[in-house]
């Protein structure tokens, strides 16, 4: 029974652990706008793990876009379903 008792608490720490880890760790994703005025209009770039990572690749869509100064960008910080905890540039 002990034996049963100190298995538990070792799975339930683990699973503790890697739950904060999971949490500490931010992503970036950037949304690409090549209208920055039709924000219904978005291209999803992809996933970072960091926001100078981020704004790089949001950049060079635009560039591969060539929407000029016409389109924007933003990368959502720590996002789900499109909703994120944060937005920078």
């Amino acid at each position: 029974m002990m034996l049963l008792m100190n298995a538990l608490r070792f799975l339930a720490l683990s699973a503790l652990l890697a739950l904060c880890a999971a949490c500490s760790s931010d992503t970036y994703d950037s949304y690409v706008y090549p209208d920055k005025f039709d924000l219904d209009n978005t291209v999803f770039v992809g996933q970072f793990s960091s926001l100078s990572a981020c704004r790089e690749a949001s950049v060079a869509k635009l560039k591969e876009l060539a929407v000029g100064t016409a389109g924007d960008y933003v990368c959502g910080q720590n996002c789900h379903d499109h909703a994120c905890q944060s937005a920078q540039k």
